[in-house]
């Protein structure tokens, strides 16, 4: 299957898609937060540029914002309905800028603090952009990345879902547990490797499902889904989804680990 030359975003970029990032953000603040603390520690300096890969409505954006204290702050999205959101909602102290980080070179330079979390699983060619991100970072600049390496569950429900996912990314060319190889992508598109290590967020059964079931409905569109499984199929994980999503328990399994590495530019890296 050839690459595709533009990115493809499985869950959507407009309407409801916000909510759901809006869920995102709120599910995995903390440890996105705990992440950037440590990659500030790493660059032990005050921080004069900071960035947000695939800003979406400017969650992930004004977290970078509060943890780097950094002079000026920039989240880059491709959706002009997010940016504008972003742009209504935050202070004009943080600029957002429409731009396809996935394809084109980032508009700016030296930047000390990047954040990418949750976007590199929907790129077909991840190691082309990291090399194109490295080129903007200052020496001494560290990326912080954050992707999923594991989401399993013995529930068929779940279980159904994630073979769902796992392969409409597939047809894309773009990998779902992206977090078990990101440690040698970043090292092939030539970062240094300062910290890398596998969290599991802790998050319920519940709270997953109602970040999937928003997805189902964009994904069950693709004409991938649609050849490969039936709408009463569709209709049934939807159910069960519905049925996860309102325990109050616990009571549903699931695993869920994520990749969390700190990656820099070295002094000698400039190309």
């Amino acid at each position: 299957m050839a690459k595709p030359t533009t990115s493809h975003y499985t869950f959507g970029d407009q309407g409801p898609a916000a909510e759901r990032l809006r869920r995102l953000a709120a599910l995995y603040g903390p440890l996105s937060c705990h992440s950037l603390e440590e990659a500030v520690a790493e660059i032990g300096r005050p921080i004069a540029l900071a960035i947000d890969l695939g800003s979406g409505p400017g969650y992930t954006t004004e977290l970078v914002a509060e943890v780097s204290k950094a002079a000026n702050v920039i989240g880059f999205e491709r959706s002009g309905d997010f940016c504008r959101e972003a742009r209504a909602r935050l202070s004009s102290e943080i600029e957002f800028v429409e731009h396809d980080v996935s394809t084109q070179d980032l508009p700016c330079q030296n930047v000390d603090l990047a954040l990418c979390r949750f976007l590199l699983t929907h790129l077909a060619d991840p190691i082309a952009t990291l090399r194109r991100w490295r080129t903007a970072l200052r020496p001494g600049g560290i990326l912080v990345l954050i992707e999923l390496e594991q989401l399993t569950s013995t529930d068929p429900t779940l279980a159904r879902y994630y073979e769902i996912i796992d392969g409409v990314q597939a047809q894309h060319g773009q990998q779902m547990y992206i977090g078990a190889e990101l440690e040698g992508q970043a090292r092939e598109a030539g970062y240094e490797i300062v910290a890398s290590k596998v969290i599991e967020p802790r998050i319920a059964a519940s709270s997953m499902a109602n970040l999937h079931r928003p997805n189902l409905e964009n994904v069950r569109k693709d004409p991938w889904v649609r050849e490969n499984y039936s709408e009463a199929e569709l209709d049934e994980v939807a159910a069960g989804l519905d049925q996860i999503a309102a325990e109050s328990d616990g009571g549903t399994p699931i695993e869920n680990f994520l990749r969390v590495i700190l990656a820099r530019r070295t002094e000698g890296s400039f190309s």
